[in-house]
């Protein structure tokens, strides 16, 4: 394979009409010329500028014109002027029949970007050509076989004034666009390369400089440079596994940065390169632009010990083997500022480990349900036991009759009912046994004392970001207006035939599920429970349609659809099963659990829902708790439920990333389960 640098001079001949024609930097002279059957040329002239191949390759990428060879060049400035020009020439294959429209197509998009180019730099024009990109590798076929090492070699001998770079290596499309993207990241300009393809292996010369025109000989940039090249290779051969490629190239940019801030980690390149790790990199990428924030731009240090090793992704902990692993790290230290800060490490690791086991499909919704409750109910015990430490040094323990007073907390909500996913949060009900006096030096009436245990609680359970094992206090007795902590005669007033408790509460409190503290105590709490929502009071219809009413009018935005309030939404199948509950819990105790589908189940077994209509009120519900999840994981925020367009982008990825072959069938997906749900209420009135 000939790789040797084109001879500059002739180059610059057999193109000098081009180069006539440009001068000032937003000109543009380009030409296309067919070579061979479905195989055309590409001529281009421009003046330099940041990123001006990003662009060149990304729109040539975008429009599915594969680069079988290409010749760059960076001319020096002429006299008297500080303005350099560039000539490219390329060779593509092309469809026959989509050639003519292509080539007009791409001459208009990049003469566009040329311009903006000029004016504003390459953020101005970064996006739309990413999304080009992107749109591209997701109609591809996901790569199935694993790619051969990169071979890569730099001579800083052979010249006086330029560093060779070259690579040797599988075909990749799109290649040349991403590592024209990551020698701008890395301030790498290049002077002259020559890229030749032959029976599936690509020779490419790069002859490059520093930003300042000097060779590159710093032993770190090296290093840097060796590392981009390899990683970004395997990278752009794994982005067909994104659901979102415009997505995981922006943030694939973003790691490759601040990765290469540490040289340590740039050198270990035997780390990442690995098929497996880039593929999971690839999928965790394209898929939670919050995953990336929280943990990989955050704590990519962290991070690369976990993925680098399949087998760490493979392990799956019960919640037993959870709690021995915390307890384990926590007693290994003795201060407790240490153990809070343990607790949330481990706390945010483990999260992690269960997002990914969920986004490579190594656990299924229930699985993973599971896994994030397992882990909320591990932490939440701990973070209890660490508060009650924290306070004995100034208020000794809580007693009640010279005994120590028992406490319990018990979860509600999607926490209680086993039902969390991405940016869930913690529905938490914090109760104790009645009135007494600490016993500490500055003793202090519980009541006093459990109000500053939920507070200490609240502050060693450190939130990342809003929704995410964010802790949710409303369902205490008054709501906000309530004290934090209730005692247990305070709850059992409230919840009175004759309490304050509202309506709402009775559906609401059927997901209470003990979590730590006394078990007793926990037994007490869910018998107060049990006689105010499994009553023979009848169940107030009207109050639960007037409830449902306002929300789809106070909490779904007008022409949108949001998954959970929305007409024909979540909640219709929540509110549903939750009113079976209530109607025929009194007389049967097997129906008062805190798991929707647990509940359908046993609402089916007993005859009171046929097996077809449960059949269907799964299917739908599946729908809108995938659906819930994917928008989540994206956007990492537990309130966001509301649909992209569906003519947009967002939805595209949307349906890709829930495995539909196309947005349409998305669609229909959803509108069969919203006309489902819908009716549900109407039947349970009637």
């Amino acid at each position: 394979m000939d790789t040797e640098p084109f001879n500059s001079a002739e180059f610059v001949g057999r193109f000098d009409d081009l180069l006539q024609q440009i001068a000032a930097p937003q000109d543009l002279a380009l030409r296309w010329q067919q070579a061979v059957a479905g195989q055309w040329q590409l001529r281009v002239s421009t003046t330099d500028k940041d990123g001006l191949l990003t662009v060149i390759a990304g729109l040539l990428t975008a429009h599915g014109a594969d680069i079988c060879s290409g010749d760059l060049l960076t001319l020096p400035a002429e006299a008297g002027s500080r303005q350099r020009k560039t000539l490219d020439l390329f060779r593509v294959d092309l469809a026959e029949d989509e050639a003519q429209e292509v080539m007009q197509r791409y001459a208009e998009e990049l003469e566009s970007c040329n311009t903006q180019l000029a004016a504003g730099g390459i953020e101005a024009v970064r996006d739309k050509v990413v999304e080009g990109v992107a749109r591209r590798f997701a109609a591809r076929p996901a790569a199935q076989e694993q790619l051969l090492p990169v071979e890569i070699v730099i001579d800083n001998e052979s010249s006086e004034t330029d560093t060779i770079l070259q690579i040797t290596s599988q075909d990749t499309p799109g290649f040349l666009f991403a590592f024209a993207n990551a020698l701008s990241l890395l301030a790498i300009k290049i002077e002259q390369a020559t890229v030749r393809t032959e029976e599936g292996m690509v020779q490419d010369v790069f002859v490059i400089r520093d930003l300042r025109g000097r060779k590159i000989t710093d032993q770190d940039k090296l290093r840097e440079l060796r590392f981009a090249c390899a990683l970004i290779k395997q990278f752009a051969y794994l982005l067909p596994h994104s659901p979102n490629p415009g997505q995981a190239i922006r943030q694939f940019r973003d790691l490759a940065s601040r990765m290469l801030e540490n040289p340590e980690q740039a050198a270990d390149l035997s780390s990442i390169q690995s098929a497996s790790t880039l593929q999971i990199l690839a999928e965790v990428m394209g898929v939670s632009r919050f995953l990336w924030e929280d943990f990989l731009r955050m704590q990519h240090e962290n991070l690369f010990p976990l993925i680098r090793d399949r087998a760490e992704i493979d392990r799956s902990f019960g919640k037993n083997e959870l709690a021995v692993l915390l307890q384990q790290q926590l007693a290994a230290a003795e201060e407790l500022e240490r153990q809070v800060q343990i607790l949330n490490d481990f706390k945010d690791r483990e999260m992690f480990r269960i997002d990914l086991r969920h986004i490579t499909g190594l656990c299924g919704d229930v699985e993973f349900a599971r896994g994030l409750t397992d882990l909320a109910d591990v932490v939440v015990a701990a973070a209890a036991e660490l508060s009650y430490a924290q306070l004995a040094p100034r208020f000794g323990k809580p007693q009640l009759a010279g005994q120590a007073c028992p406490w319990a907390i018990l979860a509600a909500g999607k926490f209680g009912g086993r039902e969390m996913g991405f940016a869930s949060d913690l529905e938490l009900l914090f109760v104790y046994r009645g009135s007494g006096q600490s016993s500490g030096r500055r003793s202090v009436a519980n009541s006093a004392y459990f109000e500053e245990f939920v507070r200490t609680f609240l502050k060693i359970l450190k939130v990342r970001k809003e929704g995410i094992f964010e802790i949710d206090l409303r369902l205490r007795p008054f709501g906000s207006k309530g004290t934090l902590a209730s005692a247990l005669p305070a709850l059992q007033d409230y919840y009175a035939a004759d309490g304050k408790a509202e309506p709402f509460e009775r559906m609401a409190m059927i997901k209470l599920r003990p979590v730590a503290g006394d078990k007793t105590l926990c037994a007490e709490v869910l018998e107060v429970r049990d006689a105010f929502v499994y009553s023979e009071r009848p169940f107030n219809y009207p109050n639960l349609i007037h409830l449902r009413q306002r929300m789809a009018t106070e909490l779904a935005e007008s022409g949108t659809v949001n998954l959970k309030y929305s007409p024909g939404a979540l909640v219709d199948i929540e509110f549903f099963l939750q009113a079976q509950q209530i109607k025929h819990g009194v007389a049967d105790p097997e129906l008062r659990v805190p798991n929707s589908m647990q509940a359908l189940k046993r609402l089916q077994y007993t005859g009171l829902v046929e097996a077809e209509q449960a059949d269907c009120i799964r299917r739908a519900y599946r729908c809108f708790r995938r659906t819930i999840d994917a928008l989540r994981a994206v956007r990492g925020n537990a309130k966001d439920l509301t649909l992209p367009d569906p003519s947009s982008a967002d939805y595209r990825y949307l349906a890709r990333r829930l495995g539909f072959a196309d947005p349409e069938a998305l669609s229909q997906e959803i509108a069969w389960s919203r006309e489902l749900s819908r009716g549900l209420l109407m039947l349970q009135e009637e």
